[in-house]
């Protein structure tokens, strides 16, 4: 006799497991596992059947793995199975490890009602007032990515062409929404060529991709057919974003959950950047101002067991993306994009499953750079970086500066070794960005520069992950020469037409407030006088373009600057 065990919702009633038509025996426990009691060993490498007759009322666990409510008074069933939810409604092996490598799925539901689900619908039929739809997947499929929705639909499709190959967008949308899903849902086709230029054909262009409305707040992505509140440019992106990073390669663990969520979040953003390049700044700007909302936490998922660790939106998605996006400047474009091409396309991983070390190793051999240090800081440690500027220019227009470092979890990390970018700043205009290759804290370079410069932008374009950076001119002792006391900060950021400004002083004394555009052009000024000790400050800012400025606090013998952005 052998034992072959599923996972199946002890909510669940089984009625009988058959094999080879012959009833088997099975025990269905209190722990949602469903043990099948073959009476001989089965031959390995060898395909075969089973079927197992079940009924009951699906429970709703997760984030709504299975789901009876209503739209406009209509009633509609969902389903979203990420990431333990596929029990609830069908036995399954619910697990990281192991894809289903073929799929057909029958729903039958009052006929006026159409289905929605996975692959090719191979037909609708009506009898006795009843509608069947079979659907039917010939493509690798983790457990979590299949699904089904059932409510009145309006259908349409759209298409996507892409060096003569037509992948076709099918769109089963509640009809209250159709008027607006028909408006904005063909932004669907400038971002799929993009990913498709980017990372290679849409991998299951063979049968389909679809959208289907369903009513939760937000989107998941089933293979071939997303399931969506609304039709939102960044939405529609981040899920299209999956079909290469968390459905054609899926996370092994729930631990590595960023290379299916940080992917398509930053996904999402590079269609901001080729597509709504308005967008581009705005999209960093926020999601960085997320990551370093709080000191700590970890890239890698620490307790796969909350649902609610797994999807932390901060971490999984922001970090993860961003982490990406500092990754692909300090590797460049080619080289980047290369090994990301390479890991979705590696025999073995390619419709498999991959962790973090599987990217680490693709990136590495494009770059020939050993990043055993960049992923140690990264993924499994925790924090951020921020940076002290200190600056002076001679006579002779040379540029000395100082770079300290302190870290947000200096327990986890107590330095980050990253490239710095700065940009010099001259009086009618002229801009110079340099590179420091920063090893350690109070590293100090210089930099010949051919006009006097006004100020010193660190990290103008948002390239890392770092928060309350300072920059700071000096021509002598710092602390004899700055009221400031500890740090300061502008907020909101981005802003649009006001900024709080708070700082400590050491004393009361008049300063200079000055937004700048990135040519080091004045925009706006504003004259202050500080008080000793806490500063709240509001400052109106009148109708400027979007965009990255800078913000300059200046007095005698110095000056700081932060970057702040208007959207």
């Amino acid at each position: 006799m052998e034992d072959w065990s599923l996972d199946l919702a002890a909510a669940l009633q089984v009625d009988s497991v058959r094999w080879h038509g012959q009833a088997i025996g099975f025990d269905h426990t209190s722990d949602d596992l469903l043990t099948l009691h073959f009476p001989q060993a089965l031959p390995a490498g060898i395909p075969d059947s089973v079927e197992i007759f079940y009924q009951g009322v699906p429970g709703d666990s997760g984030f709504g793995s299975f789901v009876t409510t209503e739209h406009n008074a209509v009633p509609v069933l969902w389903t979203l199975s990420e990431p333990y939810g596929a029990r609830d409604w069908f036995p399954c092996h619910q697990n990281l490890d192991d894809k289903i490598d073929s799929c057909d799925i029958f729903i039958t539901a009052p006929a006026g009602n159409r289905a929605a689900s996975n692959g090719v619908l191979v037909s609708e039929s009506t009898q006795n007032g009843q509608t069947t739809a079979h659907w039917r997947t010939r493509y690798p499929v983790a457990t979590y990515l299949l699904c089904m929705a059932v409510t009145n639909y309006a259908v349409y499709e759209e298409e996507v062409s892409f060096d003569g190959t037509i992948t076709k967008v099918q769109n089963y949308v509640y009809p209250e929404s159709l008027q607006a899903a028909q408006l904005e849902s063909n932004a669907i086709v400038p971002q799929m060529q993009l990913f498709n230029e980017l990372f290679g054909l849409y991998p299951f262009h063979l049968e389909k991709y679809g959208h289907t409305q369903f009513s939760w707040g937000g989107g998941m992505e089933h293979q071939t057919m997303t399931f969506v509140v609304n039709f939102n440019f960044e939405l529609l992106a981040h899920e299209l974003a999956h079909h290469w990073f968390g459905d054609k390669v899926t996370c092994g663990s729930w631990e590595d959950i960023w290379l299916n969520e940080g992917f398509a979040t930053y996904l999402a953003g590079l269609c901001y950047e080729h597509l709504q390049p308005q967008g581009w700044l705005p999209y960093r700007q926020i999601r960085l101002n997320s990551v370093v909302s709080q000191p700590g936490g970890s890239l890698r998922v620490n307790d796969t067991t909350n649902v609610y660790r797994i999807f932390n939106g901060r971490l999984s998605y922001a970090k993860g993306a961003l982490v990406l996006h500092q990754l692909r400047w300090i590797l460049s474009d080619d080289v980047f994009f290369a090994g990301l091409r390479a890991y979705l396309d590696e025999p073995g991983r390619a419709f498999g499953f991959a962790r973090t070390a599987d990217l680490q190793r693709h990136l590495e051999q494009a770059s020939g750079r050993d990043l055993d240090q960049y992923f140690a800081d990264w993924y499994t440690g925790e924090g951020f970086p921020s940076y002290q500027v200190l600056w002076a220019q001679d006579a002779a227009n040379k540029v000395t500066l100082t770079l300290n470092q302190t870290t947000s979890m200096p327990a986890s990390v107590p330095f980050f070794a990253l490239p710095a970018p700065l940009q010099l700043v001259g009086p009618d205009g002229q801009t110079k960005t340099i590179v420091l290759d920063h090893s350690y804290s109070g590293q100090t370079f210089t930099a010949d520069v051919e006009f006097p410069v006004l100020a010193v932008l660190f990290d103008p374009e948002l390239w890392l992950i770092s928060a309350n950076n300072t920059v700071t001119k000096t021509t002598g002792a710092l602390a004899a020469a700055s009221p400031l006391q500890g740090d300061w900060f502008l907020s909101p950021n981005p802003a649009r037409d006001r900024i709080i400004l708070t700082l400590d002083s050491r004393a009361a004394t008049p300063i200079q407030a000055t937004l700048l555009a990135l040519d080091g052009r004045p925009v706006q000024e504003w004259g202050l006088t500080l008080h000793a000790g806490r500063n709240t400050i509001l400052l109106a800012i009148r109708d400027l373009p979007a965009g990255t400025y800078q913000f300059a606090l200046r007095g005698d013998g110095w000056a700081a600057f932060r970057a702040v952005v208007v959207d």
